[in-house]
């Protein structure tokens, strides 16, 4: 072993899941991110963390309404990771300019990714400011997938490649 500087090292984390975050501002109107830093945090109660910075919008948006969507992208949406992560959803209305396909949540107000391999609706259970970002701690209160299993999206390093499909539920 040799000792790096710590942004050598971490660079090497590639491949890594692709987490779109859903959320709605306090007027109402959904926006969604990319997000890399994204993780399951508890099994029981069943918990989700994201860190994103204060100042993204989505930020906001979480704050505003203290829930969220955490999906991980599906095989095929990666020129949505590269679009939605290429502007602010205070500029522009992300679903209407790219045309993204949802569909109706079962209990928070917030719309699913259709395409996503999975959503996780989430409510806010806590915002720990970690420092630049705030990790957002959701417990998951109802999950879903697609009838045709998708495989997740990969990041690795600005390239996106599908994982592994997943076999059909038995």
């Amino acid at each position: 072993m040799k000792q790096v500087p710590p942004g050598q090292a971490i660079s090497r984390k590639y491949p890594e899941w692709v987490i779109m975050v859903v959320a709605r501002d306090a007027a109402g109107n959904p926006n969604v991110m990319p997000a890399g830093w994204g993780m399951i945090c508890s099994g029981d109660p069943r918990l989700v963390c994201v860190a994103i910075a204060p100042s993204r919008y989505t930020h906001r948006c979480i704050e505003a309404t203290e829930e969220f969507v955490f999906a991980w992208a599906g095989q095929g949406q990666a020129e949505l990771v590269k679009q939605t992560g290429s502007c602010s959803g205070s500029d522009v209305d992300k679903f209407a300019d790219f045309d993204i396909p949802t569909a109706a949540p079962g209990i928070v107000d917030v719309p699913l990714l259709e395409d996503a391999a999975v959503n996780l609706e989430c409510r806010l259970t806590a915002a720990h400011l970690a420092g630049d970002h705030t990790i957002f701690v959701g417990e998951v209160v109802a999950a879903h997938i697609p009838e045709e299993p998708r495989a997740t999206l990969m990041n690795f390093a600005g390239e996106f490649a599908p994982a592994a499909p997943m076999a059909p539920d038995e």
